[in-house]
C-alpha cells in the first residue's frame, strides 16, 4: 500500500491532478506538444524509421494532425525533424510524402541547423554520402542555416564548397557554388529556336563557367540541354506544384509519374476536391448519430456504457427502463490499465 503521508506522494499526486485537469483523465495516448511549433517524435517512431519499418512511420503519421506530425521533432535526438530521419535513412520517397504534407523543407534542429546544412557537412565529417539526399532539398528549395541563421555570404559557402572538393565531392560542391545549381527551374524565354521549351521546368545539373551555361535536365522528358543563366529562373517544387506525387495507401508509399505539370497539378485538384467534400458534410451529422446512439442504448438500458468517440454517452440524462438495473463500472475503463 502506497504511504500517503510521503511528501512525494504528495507532491506527484498533485502533478499528476494538474496534468489531468490540463489533457483530461482519459490522456494516455495523447500527442502533447513540447514547444509552440512543433509536436514531440515519440522514440519508437524515430527507431521504426531508422530500421526501416516504414509502416509504423506511417500509421503514427496518420493518427492525428498530418500537417503537425509531419513537422514532428525528436527531443532526445537534438530536435531532428522527421525529414532529417527521413534523410538520413535514404527514404526519398518518405521525405516527398512528408514535403507534399506540408512538412517545413527548413526545418532547424536544436543546434539551428537545417536539413541542407546537415547534409553538406555530413558528407565529410560523417562520411555518409547524401548527394541523392542534396538534389532532393535544392529542388524543393532548401536553404543552408547555420545556428539559426539563413547562409546568404557567398564567402560562407564557398568554404562550404572548398570543403566538398577537399573530400572528393566536387559534384556537390559544383551546385553548392552556383546561384540555380540543383534547382528546379522554369525555362522563361527560347533557347535558339526552341520556343517549345518555355515554360517547361528542369532540373539543374551542372554549371558550366566558361560559358555562363547551365547543364539541365527537363522533366517528364529527360532531355539534357545546356540553357543560358537568362532564361531560367527558380521555380521550386511546392505541395500544389510538386511534378509527381507520392501517397500513401495501407501504410504503403505509392509514387505516381506524369507526363506534364499540367496532368500532375490536375491529380492534386480533384485531391483537393476530394477533401473539401469531405470536409463540407454535414457538421451536425455526427451529433446527430451521437445521439441516436444513445437513445438506442437508452431505450435497452444500457445508456451507462461509454461511446467510443466520448467519454459517456449523456451520463445520468437517460432513465432506466422499470424492471431492469442499471449496470455498475465493474470492467475495465477504455483507455486505462
Amino acid at each position: 500500500m502506497k504511504d500517503t503521508s510521503d511528501p512525494n506522494y504528495v507532491r506527484s499526486a498533485r502533478l499528476v491532478k494538474q496534468f489531468e485537469d490540463e489533457y483530461g483523465e482519459d490522456w494516455e495516448g495523447t500527442m502533447i506538444d513540447y514547444d509552440n511549433d512543433y509536436v514531440s517524435l515519440p522514440l519508437y517512431v524515430g527507431g521504426a524509421l531508422t530500421h526501416g519499418n516504414l509502416r509504423t512511420v506511417l500509421q503514427w503519421i496518420g493518427k492525428g494532425k498530418i500537417k503537425e506530425r509531419v513537422n514532428a521533432k525528436c527531443e532526445d535526438g537534438g530536435n531532428a525533424g522527421l525529414l532529417f530521419l527521413a534523410a538520413g535513412s535514404h527514404q526519398h520517397d518518405l521525405m516527398s510524402y512528408l514535403l507534399l504534407n506540408g512538412a517545413d523543407i527548413n526545418i532547424l534542429d536544436s543546434a539551428g541547423i537545417s536539413m541542407l546544412t546537415k547534409s553538406c557537412t555530413s558528407l565529410f565529417i560523417d562520411k555518409v554520402d547524401y548527394s541523392g539526399e542534396n538534389r532532393m532539398l535544392l529542388s524543393w528549395g532548401a536553404e543552408l542555416f547555420l545556428d539559426g541563421k539563413h547562409i546568404t555570404s557567398q564567402e560562407m559557402k564557398l568554404s562550404l564548397c572548398d570543403a566538398l572538393v577537399k573530400n572528393g565531392y566536387i559534384a556537390i560542391a559544383n551546385l553548392m557554388s552556383s546561384e540555380l545549381g540543383g534547382r528546379r527551374c522554369e525555362i522563361v524565354s527560347a533557347p535558339n529556336t526552341r520556343g517549345d521549351l518555355v515554360g517547361k521546368t528542369c532540373v539543374v545539373e551542372e554549371y558550366i563557367n566558361e560559358s555562363d551555361q547551365y547543364k539541365v535536365t527537363m522533366e517528364f522528358t529527360n532531355e539534357s540541354l545546356l540553357i543560358g543563366s537568362d532564361n531560367l529562373k527558380r521555380r521550386d517544387r511546392t505541395p500544389q506544384d510538386p511534378g509527381y506525387y507520392v501517397e500513401c495507401k495501407n501504410n504503403k508509399l505509392i509514387r505516381r509519374d506524369f507526363k506534364s505539370n499540367e496532368e500532375c497539378q490536375a491529380f492534386i485538384a480533384c485531391l483537393d476536391a476530394d477533401d473539401e467534400e469531405i470536409a463540407a458534410v454535414d457538421p451536425e451529422a455526427e451529433a446527430k448519430a451521437d445521439q441516436a446512439a444513445a437513445d438506442l442504448l437508452a431505450e435497452l438500458g444500457m445508456d451507462d456504457l461509454e461511446d467510443p468517440s466520448s467519454n459517456s454517452l449523456n451520463k445520468g440524462k437517460q432513465s432506466v427502463p422499470a424492471g431492469k438495473k442499471k449496470k455498475r463500472g465493474g470492467g475495465k475503463k477504455k483507455g486505462r490499465k
